[in-house]
């Protein structure tokens, strides 16, 4: 009678020893898909940071251009004036 109790503790012990494993097994497979589901949202976001960056460093190259071209102009409109100036003085 003893030894029957005996084995029955032991697969009671078992069965509650093969469940947690399961759900640990369980836990791991989640935890590994989420994982891989934010690994693959960080590599959008670095795409797109990437993609960013990229416009970003052409707007800077445009506006260095477009500061070059107003200072261009800035200074032929003072060249131009200073001229009329002249000549209203003479």
């Amino acid at each position: 009678m003893a030894r029957n109790q005996d084995l029955e503790l032991a697969v009671d012990t078992f069965a509650a020893l093969e469940q947690r494993v399961v759900r640990t097994i369980e836990l791991l497979n989640r935890e590994r898909e989420e994982r891989a589901e934010v690994e693959k949202q960080l590599a959008s976001v670095r795409e797109q940071l990437e993609t960013q960056h990229t416009q970003c460093a052409t707007l800077r190259h445009d506006l260095d251009e477009l500061h070059r071209e107003r200072d261009t102009i800035r200074n032929r409109v003072e060249r131009l004036m200073a001229s009329l100036e002249a000549i209203e003085a003479t």
